[in-house]
């Protein structure tokens, strides 16, 4: 089976048109787009696994009242290009070059182009491993660092919970280029089902019940486009990173947001990356699943703001935020307990 990589029109789950293009580190065509007004500080905001713009629909014009806002997409994803034609069972990629190493250096070549010398990063989901690996490539560049739902190594090993997912992937991973075709099939109708979004809050328990339906569509859409054995190759780039010797080393801002309902990242996740960050901030917001973003709209833009008018004061780059900053906070009734 010939890989395509994708199945319609790569507008698919794109908010904003993407309207500069760069030549990465190895010629792969990163798309990028910059809202605000110039001369603001920046932001650059790293998405999940396979996201569009989705979970930045309301983050991100937030932001931009008051920063210049980098939203760009990963290679392979949205209306970024892959290094080449992935060829036959996808074999003409290797797994590197969708690496979490790969998309922090793609990061690097988007400032260059847009001119941007010094960034705050806001990373979701997986988005949290690319932001921590740009900060160990090029940590000079970093002004503050800010963790949505995401984790700081592989999800796999805290998938509901149970590192199961992490023992089975080695396993299944491969079954999917073995059949390339059955994979395909199953892919599309599970993510073409007009009941996935119910699936979503009720069953799987991923998308949090004040997310709105309407705001998941564009990503469905864009996830049965894309090709799982792709999917599949990102995947394990994603499970090989780990920024865990990394943490106690950080020396910018960090804001860490997440909910006490996330199955994919669990809370203790972003506890575990509290404690070991010198002077990390987290707040958490009860009841809130991995869909944090689009189900909080008004709280985490609030709070992201607040913390990066903080954050990028020259005073408090040079010294840190105090230690024990942290706010555990339950937005819907008071203190988190």
């Amino acid at each position: 089976m010939i890989s395509r990589w994708w199945w319609g029109p790569k507008t698919a789950g794109q908010i904003w048109r993407k309207d500069h293009r760069v030549g990465s580190f190895d010629g792969t065509k990163i798309r990028y787009t910059v809202l605000g007004e110039d001369g603001a500080p920046c932001v650059a905001l790293c998405a999940g696994f396979l996201c569009p713009d989705t979970y930045w629909r309301y983050l991100a014009p937030a932001l931009a009242e008051d920063h210049r806002v980098v939203v760009w997409n990963y290679r392979g994803v949205g209306t970024s290009d892959l290094p080449r034609n992935p060829g036959f069972h996808a074999y003409a990629i290797d797994d590197s070059e969708l690496s979490i190493e790969a998309n922090a250096r793609d990061l690097a070549f988007v400032l260059d182009d847009a001119g941007i010398e010094r960034v705050a990063l806001v990373g979701h989901s997986m988005g949290v491993q690319v932001i921590l690996e740009a900060y160990r490539q090029y940590h000079e560049r970093v002004s503050a660092l800010v963790a949505i739902a995401g984790p700081y190594r592989t999800p796999l090993r805290t998938f509901y919970g149970t590192d199961l997912t992490a023992r089975l992937a080695p396993v299944a991973l491969p079954l999917l280029h073995a059949f390339p075709r059955i994979t395909l099939l199953a892919w599309r109708a599970l993510l073409r089902n007009p009941l996935n979004y119910a699936l979503g809050v009720h069953i799987a328990r991923v998308i949090g019940s004040r997310a709105k339906a309407e705001d998941m569509t564009g990503y469905f859409e864009h996830l049965s486009m894309t090709d799982p054995l792709i999917a599949a190759k990102m995947i394990r780039g994603m499970h090989a990173h780990s920024a865990e010797d990394l943490l106690a080393k950080i020396a910018v801002p960090v804001l860490i947001v997440h909910g006490t309902a996330d199955p994919f990242t669990p809370l203790e996740v972003a506890k575990d990356m509290e404690r070991e960050i010198p002077g990390a901030k987290l707040v958490v917001i009860k009841g809130a699943a991995h869909t944090l973003p689009i189900e909080y709209p008004a709280e985490v833009s609030s709070e992201v703001r607040d913390f990066l008018s903080a954050a990028l004061d020259l005073r408090t780059l040079r010294d840190g935020p105090e230690k024990g900053a942290s706010s555990p906070i339950d937005i819907e009734v008071g203190p988190f307990g």
